[in-house]
């Protein structure tokens, strides 16, 4: 019979391993269902002028409440359990894909926006209470490895939906295809509660077990303890060297929101930089369907290109194509005018189509088949970035740890960027070059940005740090969307060039700010983000000089090592903090 002392020693952390990965999937599944379904939806609602707005909306208003929310996630969990909290904010998503649902089902924005509204609230906070979770049961063995499937999994989750949703929506129905992102949310609230359920249980095991036992024998959990408790005295000892040998340390304040403008000239560059980057991808990601589309996969035919008799549907007896390219993926010609369906038509148009009712399915199904073969065609090619991401998650954040070069892969990654855009904005080249380097540019980017933060403010606000960068970062991506619609009109309903041009401009504004931040690091900080940290448990020499952001460490031959923190020569290394890949997973 197994003997448990501690969470971590039970072989039960790999069914929580698989929930929490369970859990977390009808998130990202659901976020990207509009993504996925973007032109769908555009047939499903007549194709209105205003579509564009409403549609760029959704994704505004998931990232309102995120704005504030990133300062009370962490605060909530503390208080109230990760437990309970992990249950409150599935039950906050599930919510918000039932209303939205229902709302595609009545037709109606304001329902739809409201719902995204309440999704958005408990989308990103579950993040938190799920990474709590998974550090309790973890902790001190495949912390990093659990977080990297956690987060790779998670991000299949957006894979699966933009493979899957356009299938249901195309063999059952549009609203099917929301409502079974219903499904998978409780789906999510389920394995949330059997997560709270087997935890609990251990809790009342080992809390059962002390009691009997007065004292749990557990030789790690005191190793801990002393370790811990030497390094507090040793950072104490080396804060007063640093300051005076003979002034008492004094007591460390409370972090306070008022902190914010302590923080150093680099975290507001990491924070912009952030900003620019994510918002060339994520927001990227919401229209790529219909780009994609727009550009390479149900193309607009030559003016010659028509039908041979163009007042009759495709599907007439004799109505064939005539002088159209032989490429499938144009769009088939239409009828120019003519009675369809009861109505009258003198100049009949694209827009007049809707391939998800019963009877321009029959008309026009030329068109709608072909239109359904280039939005499968679409999502798959769309889902490029995310497999990468998926793929290289677990291993960047270590390969960072080894090798550093934090801000020169920050700079790296926009100037990708710039390429991709401008190959999908001003050539004909395939897309799936470019969306490969999408996904290099985004991994590599997540696995350097969010490490990056720890080694720039002050261990005692590396939580509010985060809380402000994730801010801002919503900031940034509920008003992208919102330009983004504005190009699109201004360009005549077109996302080429004028939306690209936006991401390139952006992208080239991330390459500036990346540059000035290695500037910033090499000249100012003494290559804190460039450099490889190591900690060590040795001693100093005399000409060693101290961190510059963190005043508990000290540089030699260009490596970060700790104070000694048991006084002795101990070769052996100390985890001074958590690692970059243990920080990148458990964020993004």
């Amino acid at each position: 019979m197994e003997v448990v002392k501690a969470k971590p020693e039970s072989m039960t952390r790999w069914l929580i391993l698989v929930l929490a990965c369970t859990m977390m999937i009808g998130n990202y599944y659901c976020y990207d269902i509009p993504a996925a379904l973007h032109s769908q939806m555009d047939d499903y609602f007549g194709k209105p002028s205003d579509f564009e707005t409403y549609f760029s909306l959704l994704y505004t208003v998931y990232s309102v409440p995120n704005i504030v929310l990133p300062f009370f996630g962490g605060f909530f969990t503390d208080k109230f359990g990760a437990r309970v909290c992990m249950i409150v904010f599935c039950l906050f998503i599930t919510c918000g894909q039932l209303i939205f649902a229902i709302g595609l089902s009545m037709k109606s924005w304001p329902v739809m926006l409201l719902a995204r509204v309440v999704f958005g609230v408990g989308g990103e906070s579950v993040g938190v209470a799920n990474s709590a979770i998974l550090s309790e049961w973890f902790k001190g063995k495949e912390l990093a490895f659990a977080f990297g499937i956690n987060l790779s999994i998670s991000r299949l989750g957006s894979v699966f939906n933009n493979l899957i949703s356009p299938v249901l929506a195309d063999s059952i129905n549009i609203e099917f295809a929301f409502w079974f992102g219903v499904i998978l949310c409780g789906t999510s609230v389920c394995s949330a509660v059997l997560i709270a359920s087997i935890d609990r249980g251990m809790d009342n095991y080992l809390a059962n077990k002390k009691g009997a036992h007065g004292l749990l024998n557990d030789a790690d959990e005191e190793e801990e303890v002393v370790l811990n408790a030497n390094a507090g005295s040793a950072q104490k000892s080396l804060n007063q060297s640093l300051i005076d040998e003979d002034e008492p340390a004094e007591p460390k304040d409370e972090p306070k929101f008022s902190d914010v403008f302590k923080f150093k000239h680099v975290f507001w560059i990491v924070t912009i930089i952030c900003v620019i980057v994510y918002g060339c991808v994520l927001p990227f990601n919401n229209i790529a369907s219909a780009l994609l589309l727009e550009r390479d996969y149900f193309m607009t035919p030559p003016d010659e290109c028509h039908l041979l008799i163009p007042d009759q549907c495709q599907t007439y007896p004799g109505n064939s194509a005539q002088d159209c390219p032989s490429d499938k993926w144009y769009q088939p010609p239409i009828p120019l005018y003519g009675t369809f369906d009861g109505d009258t038509y003198t100049d009949f148009s694209t827009s007049d189509i809707d391939c998800t009712d019963d009877y321009w399915k029959d008309c026009m199904k030329i068109y709608c088949d072909r239109q359904t073969d280039a939005q499968m065609q679409a999502s798959t090619i769309m889902s490029i970035p995310y497999i990468i991401s998926a793929c290289l998650s677990p291993l960047l954040g270590g390969v960072v740890d080894r090798f550093g070069f934090r801000a020169v892969i920050a700079t790296i990654a926009p100037a990708m960027l710039v390429m991709v855009h401008s190959l999908l904005g001003y050539t004909d080249v395939s897309p799936v070059g470019p969306l490969v380097g999408q996904g290099l540019a985004y991994a590599g980017f997540a696995a350097v940005i969010w490490p990056s933060v720890p080694l720039i403010v002050p261990a005692e606000m590396v939580g509010l740090a985060y809380g402000v960068a994730f801010s801002i970062q919503n900031a940034g991506l509920a008003s992208f969307p919102l330009i983004i619609a504005s190009i699109y009109s201004d360009y005549g309903d077109k996302y080429i060039p004028g939306v690209e041009t936006f991401f390139v401009l952006v992208a080239a504004a991330g390459v500036l700010v990346g540059l000035y931040l290695n500037y910033y690091d090499y000249f100012k900080i003494d290559s804190v983000l460039n450099r490889v940290h190591v900690y060590y448990a040795d001693g100093f020499g005399e000409e060693d000089a101290t961190n510059p952001i963190h005043n508990d460490e000290k540089t030699i031959g260009g490596k970060v090592r700790k104070f000694p923190s048991d006084g002795s020569d101990s070769d052996e290394d100390v985890a001074a903090r958590t690692t970059s890949s243990e920080l990148f997973a458990s964020l993004h």
